[in-house]
């Protein structure tokens, strides 16, 4: 592909500004550089926000979640206006777009039709009117418009991702991005354990200071793991794609440091869940750099290969109550983010059956479920749930698809294998905790998804067309790419 092609916000696939007719028309507004400002500038910004979620505390507090909120809505716009004056169709999934459609249309729903309002001096849910008395409705609008916010947000930019990652140089951005922004928090996380509470206190208030618990940004132990985890995978493949090539020492130096910089945090972190993860991850890892140094068609296998490997299984070998909930949720849910304020009824009147239980299973408060499918069904009832799964199985689906057919893109078969394999491991962790709770998590899986879903186009739009350019231009001239 031309450089012109990767590097110019203009020459992309789609229906382009090619057509002499249309800047004709519109010659002003092209003329006056508003397009390609208006082109670039939800694509950098999205770098930013890639890089500012995790360090505004996770993106777990109110307002770094409603910053989040407001940064995702914003990439979303400009990318829908530069769609509309630039008369150019995304190249999306029908598939997705339906469940994402079908998604956003129910918890909206829930969200205006609110049935309850949580009284939380009384931890009670205190009846309401809704707007239509025999449909379903959520159990608090304060909690579940919000969070709708959000939700809607992270399924644009999964579109938006999905049109962008078919551009082989934004999705290498990308992807340095998540690797950069990840490595840095972990090297954080190392100075705070280095440094104890006096590094900690520099951004935990009194009675948060918890070494045992907090990791860099990350109150939350379980939570800073399935995110290091999550990046793991990419941060190994940027070291194998760099420690393979001959030239350039510095990148090679840089990200296998930055490798064993990401290891450690995720020793430091004291995450058992996490540390079992990793070491599932870096097995899975190791495997498949492994089979490909063996099977590298047209040369002799040489020793020196296995080195990276080698680092990696020594760095592995070096790291060694609410399910009554779900039938009364019903086909739409209880609505988004609605957990906390449902639990407590059923928190105070589970039956035990005679056995004995810590006494803060029914006086403690719980935000989460620490299970994101149980805590899933319960908000967003089977229906919902459906089309999450949907969503993310299908993705992962797409992903191997392209990962398997795609022969001449190598670094961009790398990032399906790191993406997929990062995926899934979040997944595995949700199997005993919340990560799928957490916005910074949240938002990073939603990159990646759209980034599979993507790769089921990519290709296709790669080999289908060829970029003119005018020599005398930056700009390309003709786009017949579709």
């Amino acid at each position: 592909m031309a450089r012109e092609q990767l590097f110019n916000p203009l020459a992309m696939p789609g229906q382009e500004l090619a057509s002499p007719g249309w800047r004709a028309a519109h010659g002003s507004l092209y003329d006056a550089k508003l397009i390609p400002v208006l082109v670039a500038t939800p694509r950098w910004l999205l770098l930013a926000t890639l890089v500012l979620a995790p360090w505004a505390y996770g993106s777990t507090r109110p307002w770094a979640i409603q910053l989040l909120s407001a940064f995702l809505g914003l990439i979303c716009l400009l990318w829908l206006l530069e769609c509309i004056l630039r008369r150019r169709h995304p190249r999306l999934p029908p598939v997705a777009l339906a469940a994402g459609a079908g998604l956003v249309l129910q918890g909206w729903w829930m969200a205006l039709n609110a049935r309850c309002t949580f009284d939380g001096s009384a931890e009670m849910l205190l009846p309401r009117a809704p707007l239509v008395s025999f449909a379903p409705g959520s159990a608090d609008a304060a909690v579940a418009g919000p969070a709708m916010l959000l939700y809607t947000g992270l399924l644009a930019v999964l579109f938006f991702t999905c049109d962008l990652s078919q551009r082989p140089a934004w999705r290498k951005r990308i992807w340095v991005t998540l690797g950069l922004a990840s490595v840095s928090l972990a090297l954080f996380g190392i100075v705070q354990k280095i440094g104890g509470e006096t590094v900690i206190a520099w951004i935990w208030e009194e009675g948060k200071r918890e070494p045992t618990n907090t990791f860099a940004t990350f109150r939350y132990r379980g939570n800073a793991g399935a995110f290091l985890n999550l990046a793991l995978p990419l941060v190994a493949g940027l070291a194998f794609l760099n420690f393979r090539k001959s030239g350039r020492p510095w990148r090679k130096s840089f990200w296998v440091a930055s490798l064993f910089i990401l290891a450690a945090g995720i020793q430091l972190n004291p995450s058992r869940a996490g540390w079992c993860i990793a070491l599932g991850i870096i097995l899975v890892l190791s495997a498949a750099i492994l089979w490909h140094s063996l099977r590298n068609r047209g040369d002799s296998f040489q020793p020196r290969r296995l080195l990276l490997p080698a680092l990696l299984a020594t760095l592995a070998l070096g790291s060694l109550g609410v399910i009554s909930e779900v039938p009364a949720a019903g086909l739409m849910g209880f609505g988004p983010g609605t957990f906390a304020v449902v639990f407590p009824t059923y928190q105070r009147t589970h039956d035990f059956g005679g056995r004995e239980f810590p006494s803060f299973w029914v006086t403690g408060f719980w935000k989460h479920a620490h299970q994101d499918y149980l805590q899933t069904l319960i908000e967003w009832g089977y229906l919902g749930t459906s089309l999450w799964a949907l969503i993310i199985g299908g993705g992962i689906c797409c992903g191997v698809s392209a990962w398997l057919k795609w022969r001449n893109d190598f670094s961009g078969r790398w990032f399906l294998l790191c993406a997929i394999v990062g995926i899934i491991g979040t997944l595995v962790h949700s199997l005993v905790d919340f990560p799928l709770q957490v916005a910074s998590i949240q938002f990073y899986v939603c990159v990646l998804l759209g980034i599979c879903w993507g790769a089921s186009r990519g290709e296709a739009v790669m080999n289908s067309g060829v970029v003119k350019k005018d020599a005398g231009k930056r700009n390309a001239t003709e786009c017949l790419l579709r």
